[in-house]
């Protein structure tokens, strides 16, 4: 069970990569240096040191880099104070983390004077961060895990008790490379980006967490996540030559197990398979006593599309009346149903239908 998250600052909890570029740039052509918003890219998530030490390696600058720092943070505290507060979501998945117990860390790789302009910034209570780390607590910066591995030590955590939330590629690689669950927000960096160092999920921010107050409903939550993720993934295996109509489905077992599928059409119409009975199927296949926790399903439709008739048949012989089926676009917008919502009245065998009680 997660128990405890570790938070990369710059683009999860404040929007700031515009301002620190914009600094920085301005600070450079106080050398009478030129340089461009995109020369940073390479650097992002990577602390100020190689931000800024290694745009002026390219362009052949030699600089005091303490000095240079101090001289660009002034720059950004100006920039960003009254004009960018904490992103959409933030304070309140903080405080619903905060009733649950969740243990919560800072680990930026920025430096210590920009994490506190940060936080002075959004008006967040530090004392709610058990640990607050910054770039010159570590010496090998993002992307090595070393930053996250500290604070998960300073917060007497193991890996598997971690989520980290990280909006650059630079930190989701260090992430994984911590063994650590990663959450990716796609401030900075595309889906895809995110998506090839190896995100378990991808939001826009955390404001598509929905309250939480309990450990086991944030645990819910990140699985909810994590199983949209795959179903998006094996959605464009699709195989719809005829329709056209790509469907994913990702069905979470009571084990924790997560098993997907997509659509696979065929010439014989009645050959065709979907994509939630072809994840019913791996399940099966896979665990034999085979139990559904949840059912997510990803299409292009508006409202998301549910399953059919057929597939909903298909799940009553494992699932419960309870059982949550959720509907996502996508574009992230989610419908949610109890199984009894979507099919309340199963066919379903004598022998069987104590089972369908629970």
């Amino acid at each position: 069970m997660i128990t405890a998250i570790l938070f990369d600052m710059d683009g999860v909890l404040i929007d700031s990569e515009e301002y620190i570029a914009e600094a920085a740039i301005a600070y450079f052509r106080s050398l009478k240096v030129e340089v461009q918003a995109a020369d940073f890219l390479p650097f992002v998530g990577a602390g100020e040191d190689r931000y800024i030490g290694g745009v002026a390696e390219k362009y052949g600058v030699k600089l005091d880099l303490e000095q240079a720092k101090l001289d660009t943070y002034a720059i950004y505290e100006k920039l960003i104070t009254g004009k960018e507060g904490a992103l959409p979501g933030v304070k309140r998945f903080l405080a619903n983390a905060h009733t649950a117990g969740v243990s919560m860390a800072v680990a930026t790789s920025a430096d210590k004077r920009k994490m506190e302009i940060n936080l002075a910034v959004m008006g967040l209570d530090p004392t709610w961060f058990t640990v607050l780390i910054n770039g010159r607590d570590i010496e090998r910066k993002k992307p090595f895990p070393d930053i996250y591995q500290k604070a998960a030590r300073d917060l007497n955590k193991v890996p598997a008790d971690c989520i980290v939330f990280e909006d650059a590629t630079n930190g989701v690689e260090a992430a994984k490379a911590a063994g650590m669950l990663c959450g990716a927000i796609t401030t900075s960096f595309s889906t895809q980006q995110l998506r090839n160092e190896g995100a378990d999920f991808i939001i826009s921010g955390l404001d598509e967490f929905p309250d939480f107050s309990t450990l086991e409903e944030f645990n819910s939550l990140l699985v909810r996540f994590m199983a949209r993720e795959e179903a998006t993934k094996v959605r464009l295996h699709a195989y719809t030559p005829y329709s056209h109509f790509c469907v994913g489905a990702a069905i979470v077992s009571t084990k924790g197990n997560i098993y997907r599928g997509c659509n696979v059409e065929n010439s014989s119409y009645g050959a065709t398979i979907c994509a939630e009975r072809s994840a019913v199927m791996q399940g099966v296949a896979a665990e034999g006593d085979f139990k559904v926790a949840m059912v997510v399903v990803v299409s292009d439709d508006d409202p998301p599309a549910p399953p059919c008739a057929l597939c909903l048949q298909v799940l009553a012989e494992f699932a419960t009346k309870k059982t949550m089926v959720y509907l996502y676009d996508l574009q992230g917008r989610c419908e949610a149903y109890t199984f009894q919502d979507l099919l309340p009245h199963p066919f379903i065998f004598p022998t069987q239908r104590e089972r369908l009680k629970g």
